[in-house]
């Protein structure tokens, strides 16, 4: 199973480019200051234009850094989607759940339909495919039932197929496949 509907929203899984995904709006990992740092958050800000790093530079302007577990969002300049929300992880569970969760918020915040995330903290940050989808998706299950907001669609855009394998074990194993 690579996708399960809770709320009449769809949590589902893929492999493929995050920078390219047709989505309202893509999450990506960020830093304090907002700037260019890992392959993924490089790769999607030279895809989306200068404008982007303005937008961020002039978020930064108004609250000197972002807190870690916390989210912003920008446009999506040249992307498919309409919107980035740059999210802050950092080096544990509880703050990748934290990032997750305001990442959620922020997109039901701003009206936005449908979401996909990278599989957030695994290279950066170093947690394993398991551990990262563990955390991540019952997070975005409990936010679906609890909060039942805008959000239709929530997908993780995996890059490889081992890192696929590992969250569809997790999204077998931890979601039942019904329709609350």
């Amino acid at each position: 199973m690579n996708q399960v509907t809770i709320n009449n929203a769809v949590i589902e899984l893929f492999v493929g480019d995050l920078v390219n995904a047709q989505y309202d709006a893509i999450t990506i990992p960020t830093n304090s200051r907002l700037l260019p740092s890992g392959t993924l958050r490089c790769r999607v800000l030279k895809e989306a234009g200068h404008k982007i790093q303005l937008e961020c530079n002039q978020i930064i302007s108004k609250m000197s850094n972002i807190p870690i577990g916390s989210a912003v969002i920008t446009s999506g300049g040249n992307l498919n989607a309409n919107f980035i929300i740059h999210a802050r992880a950092g080096h544990d569970q509880k703050k990748l759940m934290l990032a997750t969760w305001s990442s959620l918020i922020l997109a039901d915040k701003e009206e936005i339909n449908s979401i996909a995330f990278p599989p957030m903290s695994i290279d950066v940050i170093g947690f394993n495919a398991k551990v990262c989808a563990g955390i991540m998706i019952p997070n975005i299950q409990k936010y679906i039932i609890e909060k039942n907001g805008n959000l239709k669609n929530v997908s993780i855009c995996l890059e490889t197929l081992p890192d696929y394998k590992e969250f569809e074990s997790v999204i077998n194993n931890l979601i039942a496949p019904i329709t609350y």
